[in-house]
């Protein structure tokens, strides 16, 4: 894995680690010590750079390139010593929504695959095969990035769309 003043890629500044408290109160909270990027077992969580300007060395997901896991018990969120995160309520939280390509998706061009089936965490079935073929569900999606990760097409035939202005990370699955 790259470190972060490599990565070639747009960080997120909204997509925070699950149980996330609002943007505003977050920046205010967050002292950037880096005990939710060391909890993440997955290491899915990475740090805004210098660029960022008043969120540089904050904690933002890229589950696209690095999945979230759902954590039982959120240890990100419970190792965060100021509330900037907080221990969400629900079992999965909202990270953003997976849509597929179909044009670069195998199964709708002849192989079969399936690699990213049944990888939905916490119960969560947003992405299931009919006919061989996957399909997503974008109201029960929650963006952990689990299926991109799986998908052996490159780039991955399953994307992940940014989060809208209401989403949030913390905890409730609106």
């Amino acid at each position: 894995m790259k470190l972060r003043e490599e990565l070639d890629i747009p960080l997120p500044a909204r997509r925070r680690p699950p149980g996330a408290v609002p943007e505003a109160e977050f920046l205010s909270l967050c002292t950037r010590c880096g005990d939710c990027v060391a909890a993440c077992p997955h290491k899915a969580i990475h740090t805004l750079t210098a660029q960022a300007g008043l969120g540089a060395d904050t904690p933002v997901m890229v589950p696209d390139s690095r999945a979230c896991h759902m954590c039982e018990g959120f240890p990100c969120a419970t190792a965060c010593p100021e509330g900037a995160l907080v221990t969400p309520s629900t079992r999965v939280v909202k990270l953003g929504t997976v849509t597929l390509d179909e044009s670069t998706c195998l199964p709708f061009s002849g192989p079969e695959c399936g690699a990213c089936a049944d990888w939905c965490p916490g119960g969560v079935r947003a992405l299931t095969l009919k006919l061989g073929r996957p399909r997503v569900d974008g109201a029960a999606c929650v963006g952990c990035g689990l299926c991109i990760v799986a998908c052996p097409v490159e780039p991955a035939a399953l994307r992940l769309e940014p989060l809208s202005e209401s989403d949030s990370c913390t905890g409730t699955n609106d």
